[in-house]
């Protein structure tokens, strides 16, 4: 019997694979759709601190990778990415904050100028080119906010879908305080539903957003829309527990994918296009993975630009505590923002920058709270007994502020294939290189100085700047982030770049890369509905490429 052809092999179930899945099932095309992790249930999704970010037994159980911060160190081994691996991917448990990037962030070389140490460069895209997908994206995942409430963003031509969600006591407090100071706070826009919105209820603002699956469907998120939609088509293949190991090609082009299944069982599909969505991590480990004899450093690799140029975030800090209950354990992450702070100025001692927010990671998390924020505010180690229950009845009168801060891509942090550990399946680890830029170190100084000042304006005590678990400077680098970016950015030149602007492989032509890997620079807000509106973007030209039989 002949082996099924399907139209597109989609590896990777998240923000960018999901979108992918689900416009073009929509369209007629049958897609087989591989995860390398399990599908979870509604029931799967409680509040439990140790079971979800702590221990991460729900997520990403068997996730593993190395660090280093040159390649002159020996590597630690441990967690450091922050992914889920589930039917649905990290968008399952991610804190749903909705930006959109300024124009500017779109031509950072341009505005910019170079920067010894850093491999700046523009998108070979614009905010008008992505402006009518981010609308798109937003209405399509139902993102609550304010249209006109930030005074740096870029221009829109349509409001949120769903109105801002109230303000809980601590954004009030810290509203407060940046008011004092000159500051516009504003509603963060969030891809929460603050009213029952296409079939999805609102939010109970039970406080358990980031690194916890919704168990109501409240949060935007492609296991709540975009896959229930693709499979309600009739068009799409899922399989969960599919760990793809290669890519295999012929004549010159990829015919499918190689997998393994939970038990260890290896098997093939084959398709006529393949779209790789594995994130920002697994997207470029797969491709080194994937070695054909005439490609010795990794499939779409002539550029020698697969792995690199890895980025993150870096996320200053202020802390205080206040004589009222602040109430940051209800609500979700943060609820608001300034960013007045944002716009590049090289007369601070840096470029580019980054949105400030309060957000209640640490204080709707008793045991986070107990093991970062307690030792911050003491200024020692971690306490025990009766001093640490008396410091604990702090917990909710804590205000934190924390900045989404750009990072300068540097060619040397990558992700590749690490030459000693394993994975279960006996394949080497994705091993990070990393380390932060002088203009990484500069700004979060700048930033920490600023944040206090918001704080103590407010009213805060015990003001603190420094909180250990999320500093950098000169010996002390970042070894993981929830947001990543940029192992296989798009450009127009093959030499300089992985993808071109329609993120399609510039040396295997129907190979597509559609995740956060593709990001040329990585702005001062959260990566993801970027990667949302890029993913319809792509799609749409897909699509049209198919119906001119153009693939």
């Amino acid at each position: 019997m002949a082996k099924t052809e399907f139209d597109v092999c989609v590896i990777g179930t998240g923000a960018g694979g999901g979108v992918m899945i689900d416009q073009l099932t929509a369209a007629g095309l049958r897609v087989v759709a591989l995860e390398r992790g399990g599908e979870l249930s509604m029931a799967d999704f409680d509040d439990d601190e140790l079971r979800n970010p702590i221990r991460d037994q729900i997520f990403s159980p068997d996730q593993l990778e190395t660090w280093r911060p040159d390649d002159t160190t020996p590597t630690e081994t441990g967690r450091f990415s922050q992914i889920a691996h589930c039917v649905g991917g990290t968008l399952t448990h991610w804190a749903a904050w909705s930006w959109r990037f300024r124009p500017d962030e779109f031509r950072v070389l341009s505005t910019e100028g170079p920067v010894a140490g850093a491999s700046l460069a523009d998108w070979p895209i614009s905010y008008d080119d992505m402006e009518p997908f981010y609308e798109k994206a937003e209405w399509e995942f139902g993102v609550s906010g304010t249209g006109s409430a930030n005074p740096f963003a870029g221009p829109r031509k349509k409001g949120f879908p769903n109105p801002a969600h109230p303000e809980r006591v601590s954004g009030q407090v810290f509203a407060r305080g940046a008011k004092k100071l000159g500051y516009t706070p504003f509603p963060v826009p969030m891809a929460i539903n603050s009213r029952p919105y296409a079939g999805r209820p609102r939010c109970m603002y039970g406080g358990a957003c980031r690194s916890y699956g919704c168990p109501i469907h409240a949060k935007g998120t492609t296991f709540s829309i975009s896959l229930p939609r693709a499979r309600g088509t009739g068009n799409l293949d899922l399989r969960p527990g599919a760990m793809v190991v290669e890519l295999p090609m012929k004549d010159g082009r990829v015919i499918g994918a190689r997998y393994v299944d939970a038990a260890g069982n290896t098997h093939e599909v084959r398709a006529r296009q393949v779209v790789l969505a594995a994130g920002t991590v697994g997207t470029p480990h797969l491709l080194l993975l994937s070695s054909p004899n005439a490609s010795p450093q990794g499939l779409a690799n002539g550029s020698g630009l697969v792995g690199k140029n890895f980025q993150f975030h870096h996320h200053p800090a202020a802390v205080g505590v206040f004589d009222d209950d602040l109430r940051g354990y209800t609500g979700f992450e943060a609820h608001t923002a300034i960013d007045d702070l944002h716009p590049s100025d090289s007369k601070h001692g840096f470029i580019r920058g980054g949105v400030v927010a309060e957000l209640n990671t640490f204080t709707h998390q008793p045991i986070a709270y107990s093991q970062v924020l307690e030792p911050a505010l003491r200024g020692a180690e971690r306490s025990w007994g009766a001093t640490l229950k008396q410091r604990l009845r702090q917990f909710p009168r804590t205000l934190v502020l924390a900045g989404i801060c750009e990072e300068l891509p540097m060619e040397g942090n990558r992700v590749d294939l690490d030459p000693d550990v394993k994975d279960r399946f006996g394949l080497p680890v994705p091993r990070f290189t990393k380390r932060q830029h002088p203009n990484d170190l500069a700004m979060y100084r700048w930033y920490e100085k600023k944040l206090a000042e918001i704080v103590e304006a407010a009213g805060g005590k015990q003001v603190v700047s420094r909180i250990p678990d999320l500093a950098i400077d000169e010996n002390t680098h970042q070894k993981g982030n929830a947001h990543n970016h940029g192992t296989c950015r798009m450009g127009d030149d093959p030499s300089k770049s992985v993808v071109d602007k329609w993120c399609r492989s510039h040396e295997v032509p129907n190979l597509w890369i559609v995740d956060g890997s593709v990001m040329p620079t990585n702005g001062g807000y959260n990566p993801t509905l970027t990667i949302l509106a890029n993913a319809y973007r792509v799609a749409d030209h897909f699509l049209g490429e198919a119906k001119r039989q153009s693939l």
